[in-house]
């Protein structure tokens, strides 16, 4: 009953995110956000429907449908960063390219212990491949967080929400994993029920943050610093012209121009 519930509410709120997505036109915004809560959402019900009419089938299905939600949750770290610094292009781009190569090492670990004859268990194998990614996630979360603190970037209610909901679901996820790789066994319903409630609880961060519109600089095009100002704006313009006469006056020959 208590998983029915908690299936429920996460269903529920997954479904307002959406909508609340389409109706304010937020999906070009954030696309792989809104991706990855399409991908949750469509990955949902299959696994209710297995859990309850195939339960020996659910472990397969699950791991599977897990693997699929760690790479599109990999996406939306490398949204969050785009978003974030979008208005330092070329570290966005330094940052992006480390996270892919670091993920890329987390999956190639995986790979070779694997094809050097490493025991071939898909639960053990995926929760191995989710613990290794989902740590580089941590770390990724963290560093971006410390920039924004030490340096004093920009971010609007929006991100912030995004970027405080998956941490947080990250957080949970890997004591969620390090308990299970220490105790096994001992903790059978571990993942019915802690997982899907720490997510309903990410889900409700999102809704919240995410039901307000914009008030501020940063509903701007992402191509526009949320700080810099209008070139056509008046005073920008008198500032600009009061600037070129005082340079032409202190050159020589300046006022016969």
């Amino acid at each position: 009953m208590l998983t029915q519930i908690i299936f429920w509410i996460g269903v529920f709120l997954v479904f307002l995110l959406l909508l609340r997505g389409i109706q304010a036109k937020w999906l070009s915004r954030f696309p792989l956000f809104y991706a990855y809560i399409l991908s949750v959402f469509l990955e949902t019900v299959p696994l209710f429907v297995v859990f309850e009419r195939a339960p020996q089938y659910y472990a397969r299905a699950y791991w599977v449908c897990q693997c699929i939600a760690l790479v599109m949750g990999s996406l939306v770290v490398f949204e969050i960063y785009r978003r974030a610094l979008q208005a330092y292009p070329g570290t966005a781009r330094v940052a992006r390219n480390l996270l892919l190569v670091v993920f890329s090492l987390a999956l190639a670990k995986v790979l070779v212990n694997y094809s050097y004859g490493s025991p071939w268990w898909p639960a053990a194998t995926y929760q191995e491949l989710e613990r290794n990614l989902r740590i580089v996630q941590a770390f990724a979360v963290l560093a971006l967080i410390v920039a924004i603190v030490a340096y004093a970037i920009p971010r609007d209610r929006h991100l912030k929400g995004i970027l405080a909901g998956y941490g947080l679901f990250v957080a949970a996820s890997i004591v969620q994993l390090s308990l299970l790789s220490h105790l096994g066994s001992s903790l059978p319903n571990l993942l019915a029920y802690i997982q899907p409630f720490s997510f309903d609880v990410v889900l409700l961060i999102w809704t919240v943050t995410l039901w307000s519109p914009l008030k501020g600089p940063f509903d701007r095009p992402p191509s526009v610093p949320p700080d810099f100002p209008d070139a056509n704006h008046p005073v920008l313009v008198e500032r600009s012209q009061r600037a070129l006469q005082e340079i032409r006056l202190g050159l020589p020959g300046g006022v016969r121009r």
